[in-house]
Order: structure tokens, then C-alpha cells, then sequence
């Protein structure tokens, strides 16, 4: 018997854009667990923090499966699953750089 996992979590990695400076996202590592999901943003995090490109910011979303298996790679639309309402920011906004 199969379990539904229509409903789940997935890890964001949004990435720079240097040649028009905006920034890209791809979703990677569905789960239906969030427990499952935070893990593997970690070891995604430590995977790219050493390598000469790395990821803006390395979060987990919610997701439906339909829309993690619809989603295009390095989408720049700003309607995509975000954390930033959790983080007190406006998802339209981009939070400034360092």
C-alpha cells in the first residue's frame, strides 16, 4: 500500500545571478518529512560551503509533490515556496546583501 506523500518539504538553494544580478532558486530532496527535510539542508549547506560557488541561502519549504515535479531549474519567479514570511521579510523584497 502506498503511502500519499502529495504534501511535503523540499530544500530551496537560492543562487546569484553575477551576469544580471538577481538571483535564482531550484528545489531539491523532497520529503514528507520535515525532520528529513532540516537534516538535509545541513548537509547540503556544509556540501557547498567550501566550493567556490556557493548557494545565497540554503532553506526547507513547503511543497506539494506536483509543483516540486513541475518546478522549473534556476526559476527566478518570486511566487515559488519561500521561508521569508517565516523570517519576518517580504518575499518580493530581497533582504539586502552583506
Amino acid at each position: 500500500m502506498a503511502s500519499d506523500i502529495s504534501q511535503g518539504w523540499a530544500v530551496r538553494l537560492d543562487w546569484p545571478v553575477a551576469r544580471r544580478g538577481g538571483v535564482r532558486h531550484d528545489f531539491t530532496q523532497f520529503t514528507p518529512s520535515l525532520r528529513r527535510a532540516l537534516r538535509r539542508a545541513v548537509g547540503t549547506q556544509r556540501y557547498w560551503a567550501t566550493g567556490p560557488v556557493r548557494p545565497l541561502a540554503v532553506t526547507v519549504v513547503a511543497i506539494g509533490r506536483a509543483e516540486y515535479d513541475a518546478h522549473a531549474r534556476e526559476c527566478a519567479s518570486l511566487s515559488c515556496p519561500t521561508m521569508a514570511p517565516l523570517l519576518g521579510m517580504d518575499a518580493v523584497t530581497p533582504a539586502p546583501l552583506p
